[in-house]
């Protein structure tokens, strides 16, 4: 699946969750863009090789349970390789808007909160949803290339 086609399965449902959440359809949209890799690259289990349809890189037990895999963090700027559970979908509708309730808990208020995308994108990190240093850049990277700002409005 080209970007293109990824970004335009997706944004209805981003933009559904930025109108009940206020976080930014674009942000969103980078997010399920960079953890996935434009949807190619979602968790899928070590053994049965099941897809987890998790567009966000959310641990944990979903809908459909979860599945087990080899997941990389960076802790005191080192990359560090664990076996995680991560939660699966039955689709990525559902995947964006468990990420959405996600986005309501009170840790993640401000990026609810964020002036902008951008702004959005900063508070993502400084919040604790990645250990990437790099993470907010690479989201304001894809939302500028692909113009995600449009998807921002209603």
């Amino acid at each position: 699946m080209h970007q293109y086609e990824f970004i335009r399965e997706i944004a209805p449902h981003a933009q559904r969750c930025y109108r009940e959440t206020g976080v930014f359809a674009s942000t969103i949209i980078a997010q399920a863009a960079l953890e996935s890799g434009w949807g190619k690259d979602v968790p899928a289990d070590k053994k049965t090789k099941k897809c987890s349809y998790n567009l966000f890189g959310i641990k944990g037990e979903g809908p459909c349970g979860y599945v087990e895999c080899p997941h990389m963090e960076y802790e005191h700027g080192k990359k560090v390789w664990y076996t995680a559970k991560f939660r699966a979908y039955n689709n990525w509708k559902e995947s964006i808007m468990d990420h959405c309730k996600l986005m309501m808990v009170d840790r993640y208020k401000p990026v609810r909160e964020a002036y902008d995308s951008k702004e959005a994108a900063r508070q993502l990190y400084k919040c604790g949803y990645a250990t990437d240093p790099k993470y907010a850049n690479k989201l304001i990277s894809i939302m500028k290339q692909y113009d995600l700002y449009e998807y921002d409005m209603d």
